[in-house]
């Protein structure tokens, strides 16, 4: 007998376990069974939950703060830690199973004390942010401005294992409720919109407000269905007239709060599109010759792509191409905003100009070395030809003792002043005939230049001539 070459390979069908099962009893798979909680005892936990005195009212409080600072610091541990200690799920678990059991008296009960909470929560959180000195909106507080339909299945799915972790027993409940507690996230956004309050940013303020109505409705929504699923019994007999009125306010409620979501996640979803589409136009399409883009920035919301360029500047021609290609790309409704800064042109001049700024500088320097030179050369020579004079006349006059010879100021002493004065010392004062000497030689040493000689002495002779201007 030939094996069958086929066969070894054929898949191999095991029956599964629901293969000859009913619905009723697939069911029994997803009910609690022995690990549920006795609805007595599990409604007197929710009632107690509602309740915000003494302890919860103070956790309260500093959870608040906590939650305020964290955001405000951009700390996620210390928003995480707020999330965990927060009791506002308490009265909106309350609301929904208060529905879910015809319990009207709990239902507008558990409303007051979330109002209360709310209040508490906005007024602290707004004190906080006035006269906290960071006025920044980091990404935690960012995080919280713009819910989406992800919010609403985030907040339902965390509602339904809230209430079930409620619903079952103490030793089974693990690590549900802190998980809810972080995944709803109830007291940020309320920390958030105080934020939005204490600036003035309504945009902050309505965004988180939202969001913290996104989570507070299904929360709630998750624990009437749980409830009624779970067959609790009602506090009152069953009225078809309530019951139908409670499921038209429901769906009301429901509706009123999914559609604004299920908008601000198209537009999310457009925005994130526009941003990969844009990044790649940017990345194959925007290199220009003779010119660098230096900075670019896609700003989603309002469908903009700016660039700025560094070169010899963009042509007419080459920016309407750009134009076109946004459509090669899906985003033909883009605006494109093309901005040259320096050009290299302009680079080369400014470069020019600080040259020609650089030479006229040494140029200056040059000409100031040069008179400085001279001047030096000046004052060389005028100490020569005062030494040489000094030696002559000290070869002409034995009794000389020095000779000194200055200019005076004219600006200082008027226009009819001498140019020099020549002051000489003797041993003794000399006689007439010595002194007319001196002055027919000094006339030839000054070239004529009007002069006064100053005559002193050691020795002072009797009535001397002390000077003749010439």
């Amino acid at each position: 007998m030939k094996a069958d070459p086929i066969g070894p390979f054929l898949p191999i069908f095991v029956p599964l376990p629901f293969d000859d099962m009913t619905f009723d009893q697939i069911l029994n798979y997803l009910r609690l069974g022995p690990d549920a909680e006795e609805p007595q005892s599990a409604m007197a936990a929710i009632e107690k939950g509602v309740v915000f005195r003494g302890t919860n009212l103070l956790i309260l409080v500093f959870a608040i703060l906590i939650a305020s600072v964290g955001l405000n610091v951009n700390s996620t541990a210390v928003v995480i830690g707020a999330m965990l200690i927060s009791p506002l799920m308490g009265p909106i678990v309350g609301v929904g199973a208060g529905l879910g059991v015809l319990d009207l008296f709990l239902v507008r009960r558990a409303l007051k004390n979330l109002g209360f909470a709310v209040g508490a929560s906005l007024v602290t959180s707004t004190l906080y942010f006035l006269i906290s000195p960071l006025g920044d909106a980091y990404s935690e507080i960012l995080a919280r401005t713009t819910p989406t339909i992800w919010d609403v299945l985030i907040a339902t799915a965390g509602g339904f294992a809230g209430i079930i972790a409620t619903a079952s027993k103490e030793n089974t409940r693990g690590n549900v409720v802190p998980g809810v507690a972080i995944a709803t996230a109830l007291m940020p956004p309320l920390c958030t919109a105080g934020f939005g309050l204490a600036h003035l940013n309504w945009s902050f303020f309505f965004g988180a407000l939202y969001l913290f109505l996104i989570n507070s409705v299904f929360i709630a929504i998750a624990a009437l269905f749980t409830i009624r699923w779970l067959g609790y019994p009602a506090t009152v007999m069953a009225d078809e007239r309530m019951a139908l009125r409670i499921r038209r306010y429901t769906a009301l409620i429901v509706l009123v709060t999914v559609v604004p979501s299920i908008y601000m996640a198209y537009r999310l979803v457009k925005q994130n599109a526009f941003h990969n589409n844009a990044s790649t136009f940017v990345a194959r399409e925007t290199a220009v010759a003779d010119n660098f883009l230096v900075e670019h920035k896609i700003d989603a919301p309002s469908r903009t792509i700016h660039l700025v360029y560094m070169g010899n500047g963009i042509s007419p021609e080459k920016e309407a191409d750009l134009h076109e290609h946004l459509d090669l790309y899906g985003i033909p409704d883009a605006k494109l905003e093309i901005r040259t800064g320096l050009s290299l042109s302009e680079l080369g001049k400014k470069e020019r100009t600080e040259n020609e700024g650089l030479k006229r500088q040494v140029d200056e320097s040059r000409a100031v070395l040069a008179r400085l030179a001279a001047l030096n050369d000046s004052l060389t020579a005028d100490r020569n030809r005062n030494e040489l004079i000094m030696k002559e006349a000290r070869a002409m006059h034995p009794g000389l003792h020095w000779l000194v010879i200055t200019d005076l100021p004219q600006e200082a002493l008027g226009s009819d002043t001498l140019d020099k004065v020549v002051a000489a010392h003797f041993t003794t004062y000399p006689d007439t005939t010595e002194i007319a000497r001196m002055e027919r030689w000094l006339e030839v040493k000054l070239d004529g230049d009007r002069h006064t000689l100053a005559i002193t002495c050691e020795e002072p002779a009797a009535e001397p001539d002390k000077g003749k201007r010439r």
